[in-house]
């Protein structure tokens, strides 16, 4: 199987899981046009849509991704979008989605906000962890992650120093999204002997680096680390690392 980047920022996020028979989207944060561009226009072979949370960037198209897709998600954004055709899922309840095994945990954000344990046969057990300045779970036996890196307090200092952006707005990016150093206290949480890929998501425009993102989790890991950007595509598997 592949995962395909439609977006991963403030401006839209969106993350397709396919293989030619089956499918998995994650956000609906890009418009379902992209969407199904990803998907070569085969929408009939997707098993469901997750939403992890009610903001737009997430969930912004999720009345087009419902009239086309089956959508899982948390009440808040059920009733914030004013969905008539999704499903509310809980945390800690596991459900399937096709062939998908999915596990809502709890996330850390400014609203109501999952992370999924996703398991699946041809790529083993991922981990999802968007918009949440912590995790405080530890995953066994996972073979791909894919983690919120969102800035560096470095930076998002140096910027409200030099009014580049406003104190309020640090302020509630430190209470809301996933700091570098965060990052990777919560791999070092997590089982990563048999990990493949580590993909960080959702890095800020103004107050991130990524190029010392990614090389401060490689060099701690010494795994395989690729940023999130929108048209990256990369194999995900069960094959030992």
């Amino acid at each position: 199987m592949k995962l395909k980047v439609l977006g991963s920022s403030s401006r839209g996020n969106g993350y397709v899981i396919q293989d030619e028979n089956e499918a998995l989207i994650i956000e609906a944060g890009v418009s379902l046009a992209k969407a199904k561009q990803a998907l070569d226009f085969n929408i009939s072979k997707v098993a469901g849509v997750l939403i992890s949370h009610s903001h737009c960037d997430h969930a912004k198209y999720s009345r087009d991704y419902q009239r086309v897709f089956d959508i899982f998600t948390h009440s808040h954004v059920i009733e914030s979008n004013e969905l008539v055709r999704a499903t509310e899922i809980l945390a800690d309840k596991k459900f399937r989605i096709g062939n998908f095994n999915v596990y809502p945990i709890q996330a850390h954000h400014d609203v109501p906000c999952y992370a999924f344990h996703i398991s699946h046969p041809k790529i083993g057990n991922l981990l999802f962890v968007t918009d949440s300045f912590m995790f405080d779970y530890s995953m066994s036996n996972l073979n791909h992650v894919m983690i919120e890196c969102n800035y560096v307090d470095d930076i998002i200092n140096f910027n409200v120093e030099n009014n580049i952006i406003h104190p309020k707005v640090r302020d509630r990016v430190l209470m809301s999204h996933m700091e570098l150093q965060t990052t990777i206290r919560t791999l070092s949480y997590q089982d990563l002997s048999k990990v493949d890929n580590i993909i960080l998501l959702h890095l800020s425009g103004d107050n991130s680096d990524p190029e010392l993102m990614k090389n401060t989790v490689i060099k701690k890991f010494g795994r395989p680390v690729a940023i999130a950007k929108p048209g990256l595509s990369i194999s995900i598997s069960i094959n030992p690392f």
